[in-house]
This record gives C-alpha cells, sequence and structure tokens, in this order.
C-alpha cells in the first residue's frame, strides 16, 4: 500500500503543477481583435479622414492604400502583434502637411469611434491611443 502512495503523490503534484501555469494574457495587438479588427477599423479611419471637413485638407492627393497599409502595420508593431514598422518616422512623414493640434485631435477621435464600432474592449483600446499619444508632438510639431 506504501509504495502506491508515493506514485499517486507524485502525479498529484505534477499535476497541480501544470494547473498553477494559467496561458499567458493575449498581447495588446490580440486584444484589439488582431489583423481582421484593426485593419478594418484603420480603412475605416482613413476613409472617413479623407472626407471630413476637419481632416481632409491632410489627405489631399496622398495615396490612401499605401497609407492604410502603413498605418495598419505601424498599429500591429506597436500593439505587439509582430509586425515591423518600415515607414518613415512621425517627425518625417508629416513635415509638409501643417498639420494642425484640432486636425490630429479628429483624427483621433474617429479611431477611437471606428474601435468602438467593432466593439474593441475600451481597455484596450485605451491602451493603443495611450501608446500612440507620444506621436502627436512630431505630427502636429513637424508641420
Amino acid at each position: 500500500m506504501q509504495l502506491f502512495r508515493i506514485p499517486a503523490l507524485a502525479i498529484c503534484v505534477a499535476l497541480g503543477a501544470c494547473a498553477a501555469n494559467p496561458p499567458p494574457a493575449p498581447n495588446l495587438y490580440a486584444r484589439l481583435g488582431g489583423e481582421p479588427v484593426v485593419s478594418a477599423v484603420v480603412t475605416r479611419t482613413i476613409a472617413r479622414a479623407a472626407q471630413d471637413p476637419r481632416t481632409m485638407r491632410s489627405f489631399d492627393g496622398i495615396k490612401l492604400a499605401t497609407l492604410d497599409a502603413s498605418i495598419t502595420q505601424q498599429l500591429c508593431a506597436i500593439s505587439g502583434g509582430g509586425c515591423h514598422y518600415e515607414g518613415q518616422d512621425m517627425a518625417k512623414a508629416h513635415a509638409d502637411l501643417h498639420i494642425r493640434p484640432g486636425e490630429f485631435d479628429a483624427l483621433v477621435d474617429m479611431l477611437r469611434e471606428e474601435f468602438d464600432a467593432a466593439h474593441v474592449d475600451a481597455g484596450a483600446k485605451n491602451e493603443l491611443l495611450k501608446r500612440l499619444a507620444p506621436m502627436k508632438r512630431a505630427i502636429v510639431a513637424a508641420s
């Protein structure tokens, strides 16, 4: 009888150790909905911004499909999705656009609304916006 207690105890300890390690929490990119959601949100945001009187001036003459792909890649990289952003730094990319603070804020509002429309968790959305906030200085000041 004593011989069976040690293996049984070892099995219980091993199973307990497995149960004690929960799976890792999903990264921000996954919490945002991954590629399908992020890509759709970016596409809708850019389409809106290109037509909105508050922001459309900055999109005049811009290849929207190229911008869409670049921003999607950047959001993937910033949120831990495994992408590598290959575009220009924000100051250089926006140097000739003369973007005003109100234009930047309007675009952020549109992005927020599109994430809401996609039913993205508020915590994930706010975490992404927090990561993007430091870019305002480079984008607006560069203009």
